[in-house]
């Protein structure tokens, strides 16, 4: 595998290709488990519904014996995993076979969506962070917390066109915060390429899987500095990306 590159690729097969130890850094953000839940027949029902509905075109939740490849990979167990809410009980359980520090990071947003009646605001995103002790932590104040706070990224959803992209800075903090400069860092689910981007902005290196064709470009295009709307225009072909 080559350095700072994304792959078309089923990531449960191309894993196997990463020799023993070579990576540093696990980051990515897993397809979600969720449930459809009930629903009302209100605009903010189907609001909500739309929003599970576009998730689940990307998402039935992972098969968990590729966190035996996560294992293998790396020397030292470094890896940071978002999930669904119904996925951190097996992920933690999973895990803590092992002789490893965990946290649970969240992602706190000031403008959720609406909720209705008898449930709490969709506002929190977890992301659960395990570590051998051979793992040391840069120091910066503001590298350590534990949540991050800010608005929906509906901006980056809509240049990205990604319905559970990560906000780049808190991406970032998780990085330079848990490696080195020229670190690698190994993205099986990379989706819209944030995590690369992440890495081409902290002096890291990435190798990043998706495949699914659409995400991938998405993520290439954008290390690209190649915008939604220059990718529509090159779809209608009014323009050449080589010019």
């Amino acid at each position: 595998m080559k350095l700072n590159k994304i792959y078309n690729v089923d990531s449960y097969e191309a894993i196997k290709n990463i020799p023993d130890n070579t990576i540093d850094l696990i980051y990515t953000d897993i397809p979600y488990k969720i449930t459809s839940g009930g629903k009302s027949l209100s605009s903010l029902g189907k609001r909500i519904d739309n929003v599970k509905n576009n998730i689940k075109d990307i998402s039935n939740g992972i098969d968990y014996e590729i966190f035996k490849q996560f294992i293998r990979v790396q020397q030292n167990i470094n890896i940071f995993i978002w999930c669904s809410k119904l996925q951190i009980p097996d992920i933690l359980n999973w895990f803590l076979k092992y002789d490893v520090n965990y946290e649970i990071l969240v992602w706190t947003k000031n403008n959720p969506t609406p909720a209705t009646k008898n449930i709490w605001l969709p506002d929190i995103e977890y992301c659960l962070y395990f570590r051998s002790n051979g793992v040391l932590l840069n120091d910066g104040y503001f590298l350590k917390s534990k949540w991050f706070n800010s608005s929906i990224n509906k901006s980056d959803k809509d240049l990205y066109e990604h319905p559970t992209i990560k906000p780049l800075n808190i991406v970032k903090r998780h990085i330079e915060h848990a490696t080195k400069h020229g670190a690698v860092v190994l993205d099986p689910f990379i989706g819209s390429g944030t995590t690369a981007e992440a890495c081409k902005l902290l002096d890291r290196n990435y190798i990043g899987f998706e495949i699914r064709k659409d995400y991938y470009n998405i993520a290439i295009d954008r290390l690209n500095g190649i915008t939604k709307n220059e990718r529509e225009l090159k779809k209608l072909g009014q323009i050449s990306m080589f010019d």
